[in-house]
């Protein structure tokens, strides 16, 4: 017979997944060196969420999470109502009868991912303008702010439609800058946790205002 959980279960397993997959970035040097590093992340995080919640109900046929690779452009995110990268229908898990969607296109936990990452402190260019030694060319970071907003705003919205929330968000400083994550000048309600001297992560939580 499966184990049902309480959202405050619910919520400390999110939490020990987020500090799970951050320990792992820790040990993966390579990892900003991707073209999307949020993609494996959040591939690592779904992974871990969904053995987690198997092993804690008791019920390793449970599958219910969600994880969409897809990378949404500057105003997507705010302007549509796309479902956040990793998203679970939480039903079951709490016990409650019946398969139809509580409301529909809303999940019950949203979970997204966000990378913040400085620019190299060398660049070089091949003939064609393309990276020479890497896979990726350095973004603004006070884009990567503006699309962090917009995931924050998503998920405000969604925790007024009973939804539950979390946003983990890296940032990765292998250069050494002054950026404008260190001036505060994004994420600014963030309380950074330093596992490494390049590597910063927080998570922000958005709870449920109601549910039915």
């Amino acid at each position: 017979m499966p184990t049902l959980l309480t959202l405050v279960q619910l919520r400390e397993t999110v939490q020990a997944c987020i500090e799970d997959v951050a320990a792992w970035c820790t040990g993966k040097p390579r990892l900003f060196d991707m073209p999307r590093p949020e993609q494996q992340i959040q591939f690592e995080l779904a992974c871990r969420l969904r053995e987690a919640l198997r092993l804690r109900t008791q019920n390793a046929g449970w599958d219910r999470l969600s994880y969409d690779a897809s990378q949404p452009g500057p105003g997507a995110v705010a302007a549509t109502k796309m479902r956040p990268p990793i998203h679970v229908d939480a039903r079951q898990l709490f016990g409650v009868v019946g398969t139809a969607s509580r409301t529909a296109g809303e999940p019950d936990l949203a979970l997204a991912v966000h990378v913040l990452r400085s620019a190299p402190a060398t660049l070089e260019l091949d003939e064609d303008g393309a990276p020479a030694k890497q896979r990726w060319l350095p973004a603004s970071l006070l884009a990567e702010g503006a699309l962090l907003e917009e995931r924050v705003a998503q998920l405000d919205r969604l925790s007024r439609a009973s939804c539950d929330g979390t946003l983990f968000v890296v940032y990765s400083n292998e250069a050494r800058r002054r950026t404008a994550v260190d001036s505060r000048e994004i994420a600014s309600w963030a309380s950074w946790q330093t596992p490494l001297d390049t590597l910063w992560w927080t998570a922000r939580h958005f709870r449920a205002k109601a549910r039915v």
